[in-house]
């Protein structure tokens, strides 16, 4: 219940009718769009483009035949659509660089036995060094901890 008054607090639920007794009542449509709020966080998207794309879609709910506006809201919810893809797509990248060296530092037969760290042991692919990052690399990892904030 938090999780839904969080929701009403940040404007992306409304508040819902009380029964005299106090109890709040929902619509099947408050279902629906606790529902896309939370799969479109499973998708990474955040509050704030939660909320855009909430907004998107009332406005083009709400205005009855002028195509144009809504062909403008819809091109703001495919470019939102899109960076979130781009960065999807950044992450399987740098993730993909991540697993090549500690994979292979765990392949060897017993090499969970090691008594050193995993970690320790994995040879960055550009430069062939133990724990030294490249520019390159960390600039990557600093976009992505940005774009994911």
């Amino acid at each position: 219940m938090q999780t839904i008054r969080f929701y009403e607090r940040e404007k992306l639920l409304r508040k819902p009718m009380r029964t005299a007794s106090g109890y709040r009542t929902f619509e099947a449509a408050d279902l629906e769009r606790v529902r896309f709020i939370k799969d479109s966080q499973q998708l990474g998207f955040s509050l704030k483009e939660i909320k855009e794309l909430l907004e998107i879609h009332e406005s083009a709910k709400s205005f009855a035949g002028g195509r144009q506006a809504n062909s403008k809201e819809w091109e703001k919810a495919f470019r939102i659509a899109r960076e979130r893809l781009a960065l999807i797509n950044q992450k399987i990248e740098f993730l993909k660089v991540l697993k090549k060296p500690l994979a292979a530092v765990l392949e060897p037969p017993g090499a969970e036995k090691a008594m050193v760290c995993p970690a320790s042991l994995m040879a960055r692919p550009e430069t062939g060094q133990t724990g030294k990052r490249t520019r390159k690399e960390i600039a990557a990892a600093a976009r992505l901890r940005k774009n994911s904030a």
